[in-house]
């Protein structure tokens, strides 16, 4: 599958706005190159997902999220882009991908730029029995059973039996609890949390609860 192919099939690679961030654009570049090398020529399953980015019950950004599914190889992508005010004005620019292999995380990787905070770009690759984790640059080996659930795929797969869901922003496990039918609490490592609201399957509502604000990403209906 050739460079273009996959921009087509990822239309937000090409999105202007998008290109304003060098290490978002840099991270999907590298999902790109796994796609590339792993020799798959066609996806047999594809899927995208938009959810828009509420508070207080107006918009203010928007998640665009693509999975893409050959034989035992899966592909994640998603990135956002938030833009509100809280005393201030903020913006957050957020992408995050992960590559599986026979239900094995092999790669993640994640970026954040966000007003007043600086900028976070981190990586987890699988090193044989271990995982190689890079923040910032500097890299340790880290031993971890194979991850096989991560917190992208909250977006696609509902939780069911899972109670940790591996985080690449965080570079370790999160605690998940079911709280009724469809229904799921993600524990962060601040002691706040995120819900996830499933129908069929797929996560139709996120809802990151904070002391000074709520924030929700609504699944687009089409």
């Amino acid at each position: 599958m050739s460079r273009s192919e996959i921009e087509k099939k990822i239309p937000y690679i090409k999105n202007n706005q998008l290109k304003k961030y060098p290490g978002v654009f840099k991270i999907i570049t590298i999902l790109i190159f796994l796609i590339c090398i792993s020799n798959v020529s066609s996806f047999a399953q594809e899927r995208k997902l938009m959810y828009d980015v509420m508070r207080n019950g107006k918009i203010i950004g928007q998640i665009s999220f693509v999975e893409m599914i050959s034989g035992q190889k899966k592909f994640l992508s998603m990135t956002s882009d938030v833009k509100t005010r809280f005393i201030f004005a903020f913006s957050d620019n957020t992408a995050e991908t992960a590559a599986y292999d026979n239900g094995i995380m092999v790669y993640s990787s994640f970026y954040q730029k966000q007003t007043g905070s600086g900028t976070a770009n981190k990586t987890t690759i699988a090193a044989g029995k271990d995982y190689k984790l890079t923040d910032d640059g500097v890299s340790t080996l880290t031993s971890f059973d194979p991850i096989r659930y991560n917190m992208l795929l909250l977006y696609t797969t509902i939780p069911e039996s899972i109670t940790k869901v591996y985080s690449a922003n965080f570079q370790k496990h999160l605690d998940i609890k079911k709280m009724e039918d469809n229904r799921y609490r993600l524990t962060m490592p601040d002691g706040k949390f995120n819900y996830y609201t499933y129908k069929n399957g797929i996560c139709t509502k996120v809802e990151i609860i904070r002391s000074l604000f709520t924030l929700q990403f609504v699944l687009r209906e089409g």
